[in-house]
């Protein structure tokens, strides 16, 4: 998904500012949609008008004049040819699941529950967030959207079930067993140490 896709989706609900296209981008629940940053959209909106999908238009709000971007047909047209295209498989970029996936026995695991503690704040904080957006009297959000709605919702308590027995795992020391069939836990804490030995023994 090209941030000018996520772009036309945006402009497909309604007349926007490049300011409200930049809010869309960056409410709480957007990682959970967008995953990625688009920083300055200014340079993508410039690019869709040249393109002839979007058109620029001005609105009068209190008294002040507000410069609005919306579909051409064409716009309309290349948005909907994403639509029913088949969508790609997320990618997935977590930095907590990398960390766990290379933390080892001479790192103290309080910090990695700590790490578990802040995702959990913030998947809260996220959850409520989605819980109470379909009801906030100011987002548009379709029936069709609603599905999208309880599949966040239904993600986010997942993850903090996942967080609770995770941290339950590691105050207990009962982690789940993983597989090692080349020995590679030992060799790799052996080249660990013996890497700190030579530093220290150069200092």
């Amino acid at each position: 998904m090209s941030a000018e896709n996520s772009i036309l989706a945006i402009l497909s609900f309604w007349p926007s500012s490049g300011y409200d296209i930049k809010a869309e981008f960056e409410h709480k629940a957007a990682g959970l949609y967008w995953g990625m940053s688009y920083g300055s959209i200014y340079p993508k909106l410039k690019k869709l008008e040249e393109e002839g999908l979007i058109f620029p238009m001005e609105k009068e709000e209190e008294g002040r004049k507000k410069k609005l971007y919306e579909l051409t047909s064409n716009g309309w047209g290349e948005f909907e040819k994403w639509l029913q295209a088949t969508p790609a498989y997320p990618v997935v970029k977590d930095e907590l699941l990398m960390k766990m996936s290379t933390w080892h026995e001479d790192m103290d695991s309080s910090v990695l529950i700590s790490h578990l503690q802040a995702r959990k704040a913030t998947t809260e904080d996220i959850l409520k967030f989605v819980k109470e957006w379909p009801t906030n009297g100011n987002s548009y959000i379709s029936n069709y959207g609603m599905l999208s709605i309880r599949y966040a919702e239904k993600r986010l308590k997942t993850e903090l079930e996942w967080i609770e027995e995770s941290i339950e795992a590691l105050i207990k020391d009962k982690l789940p067993t993983g597989q090692d069939p080349y020995g590679n836990t030992d060799k790799m804490m052996l080249r660990r140490r013996e890497a700190l030995k030579t530093l220290k023994e150069n200092n």
